[in-house]
């Protein structure tokens, strides 16, 4: 009996969801999809099933095809509808990385490769602009892994150990080649680029307007003004 259930990120909403199998009900009491609606032989090993489920966050549906070999072991699953739902950047993103980021994102469903060149070029962007300039990826995640948060720096250097850097290092001039890629890398790849978004760009920002408030109501109350950090 092949698993129906399925736990990760709505591609619509992108908010963390279990889709759930027609027999499991919701804490409302709604029940959601994932409903198998077709199932065929590929080959004398594989199996294809298409599975439909509702986000239970937005009530979108969600389609994939999970294979399995004949044995009932999971193999790869890909999402067929929505298509191409990039993920959203935040302003704070500068431009250059953002726009790699979406492409990475758009293309996932349809190249898992090109997605994981793209987002290890975004990747390799985000640390040298932010201070970790060596040449090859590798020595830039070592180097940042030591000054970020513990939850970010463990997710970080995951990204190594499942696309397997030691066996084809990624340098500068060639990180846009399409490389080999792990199944879980082009997904967790801008998972975790998510997170280094919002560590390296939106928080700081955010810190920087609320001290830029607090700065003009000392001004009004004659107080003196912050020190500088």
């Amino acid at each position: 009996m092949y698993e129906i259930s399925w736990t990760g990120k709505c591609p619509h909403c992108r908010t963390a969801a279990q889709l759930m199998a027609p027999s499991d009900v919701a804490p409302n009491g709604r029940r959601y999809g994932g409903i198998s609606t077709e199932s065929f032989a590929t080959s004398e090993k594989e199996t294809i099933h298409i599975y439909s489920s509702v986000c239970p966050a937005c009530h979108k549906v969600v389609v994939s095809l999970k294979k399995y070999d004949n044995a009932g072991k999971f193999l790869a699953e890909n999402v067929v509808y929505p298509m191409n739902v990039a993920r959203l950047v935040p302003t704070e993103v500068p431009s250059h990385i953002g726009n790699d980021f979406a492409e990475a994102s758009s293309v996932l469903p349809i190249s898992e490769k090109a997605s994981a060149a793209l987002s290890r070029r975004c990747l390799q962007n985000v640390l040298t602009e932010n201070g970790f300039t060596k040449r090859d990826l590798n020595d830039q995640i070592d180097d940042a892994v030591t000054t970020l948060p513990t939850r970010i720096a463990e997710n970080l250097d995951a990204i190594r150990t499942i696309g397997n850097f030691a066996a084809h290092p990624m340098k500068h001039q060639s990180s846009g080649l399409i490389a080999e890629v792990e199944p879980e890398e082009a997904e967790w790849n801008l998972d975790v680029l998510e997170e280094l978004f919002d560590f390296y760009y939106v928080q700081p920002k955010k810190a920087e307007e609320k001290r830029k408030k607090l700065e003009e109501k000392l001004k009004d109350l004659g107080k003196p003004p912050l020190k500088k950090p």
